[in-house]
C-alpha cells in the first residue's frame, strides 16, 4: 500500500496541498477526483518525488520515500509526450529499460500489452501513424511494461475513446489483482465511478471526501408517486425499517423515503392503494461531490 500522511504544499500565498492523507491499498485502483484547479497534478507529483512536500510524508509499505526510491512506479504525466518516428514497440521497450529490466523481458511485455490493447498490428508501425486513441494506449503500455510496483496516472483517462477506455481499465485492473497499488487523477467523475475501487474528492487542495465508491454513493432512497401522498406517506412511516417519509412533489404526488433494504422498500410499497410509479434513486459521484466544489 502507498500511504500519504498529512502532505502540505505551499508557493508564495497560495497553497497547493492541505494536509492531504490517504492510503492507496495494494490491489485496489484509486482515483483522486477534482476540478484542474484542486492539486491533483501537484499531488501526483509530490506522490512520484518530483516536487517535495513542505510537510507530510509518502510511505510504501511503512517506508517512508526519499528521492530515488520510485525506481520501480509506472508514471504517466498529464504532458503526453512521445517518438513520433520511432516504432511503437521500441518505444515501449526503450521506456521499459530506463527502469531496468532486460531486453528480453522489455521486448515480452511490450508485446503481450499490445496483444491486450488490441494493437498488436500496430506495433512496428511509427508512433505518428497511429490515431489519437491509439497513441493513448501505446501510452499505458509504456507505463506498465516494467511491471512497476506501482503505477500512477495524471489525467487518466485523456484521449481515450470508450472503447479504448474498457481496455485500458481491464489492463489496469489485471496489473492491480496482481498485488499494486494503482492511482488515477481526473475530473471525469463518472470514469472514476465506474472503474475505480476508492475515491478521494479533492478540492482546492484539501481532501474533501474518501472511501471505497459504494460508501460515498451511499444507500439509495425510493421515490413512489400515488394518488393520494398524503395518505401513503403516513402509511410508509408506520411501517418498521422505513424512515425519511416525505412529500417531494405535491404536484405530482411523489413521495420519497429510506428503507432499510430494497425488499423492505418493495413490500412497503405494495402495501399502499394507488400507486402509479416506484422506483430506486441513487444519486451519483458527481450529484453528490462535485456540486458543493
Amino acid at each position: 500500500m502507498l500511504t500519504l500522511k498529512e502532505i502540505s504544499l505551499r508557493k508564495g500565498k497560495r497553497t497547493y496541498l492541505d494536509e492531504v492523507s490517504f492510503t492507496a491499498e495494494a490491489g485496489r485502483i484509486t482515483a483522486i477526483v477534482g476540478t484542474r484547479s484542486a492539486g491533483r497534478t501537484e499531488l501526483v507529483r509530490v506522490i512520484m518525488g518530483l516536487i517535495c512536500a513542505d510537510e507530510g510524508t509518502v510511505e510504501l509499505e511503512d517506508f517512508e520515500l526519499d528521492f530515488g526510491d520510485r525506481q520501480n512506479f509506472g508514471y504517466l504525466p498529464a504532458e503526453r509526450g512521445g517518438y513520433p518516428n520511432m516504432r511503437v514497440i521500441d518505444q515501449i521497450v526503450y521506456l521499459a529499460r530506463l527502469h531496468g529490466i532486460t531486453l528480453g523481458a522489455a521486448e515480452r511485455n511490450a508485446l503481450t500489452l499490445l496483444s491486450h490493447l488490441d494493437l498488436a498490428d500496430r506495433g512496428y508501425a511509427p508512433l505518428k501513424n497511429l490515431s489519437g486513441a491509439e497513441i493513448a494506449r501505446v501510452d499505458i503500455a509504456a507505463t506498465l511494461a516494467a511491471d512497476p510496483d506501482v503505477v500512477v496516472i495524471d489525467d487518466a483517462f485523456a484521449g481515450l475513446d470508450a472503447a479504448s477506455l474498457r481496455l485500458v481499465m481491464k489492463l489496469l485492473r489485471a496489473h492491480a489483482s496482481s498485488g499494486v497499488p494503482v492511482i488515477v487523477a481526473t475530473d471525469d467523475w463518472e470514469a472514476a465511478q465506474t472503474f475505480a475501487d476508492d475515491v478521494i474528492v479533492l478540492s482546492q487542495g484539501k481532501v474533501t471526501a474518501s472511501g471505497s465508491v459504494e460508501k460515498l454513493l451511499g444507500d439509495p432512497h425510493y421515490k413512489v408517486e400515488t394518488k393520494d401522498a398524503e395518505a401513503a406517506r403516513s402509511a410508509l412511516e408506520s411501517r418498521s425499517g422505513i424512515s425519511a417519509a416525505k412529500v417531494a412533489n405535491r404536484d405530482d404526488n411523489v413521495i420519497s423515503f429510506h428503507a432499510a433494504d430494497a425488499k423492505t422498500a418493495a413490500a412497503a410499497v405494495a402495501a399502499l392503494d394507488g400507486v402509479t410509479n416506484f422506483e430506486s434513486v441513487r444519486p451519483t459521484l458527481a450529484e453528490q461531490y462535485k456540486e458543493a466544489l
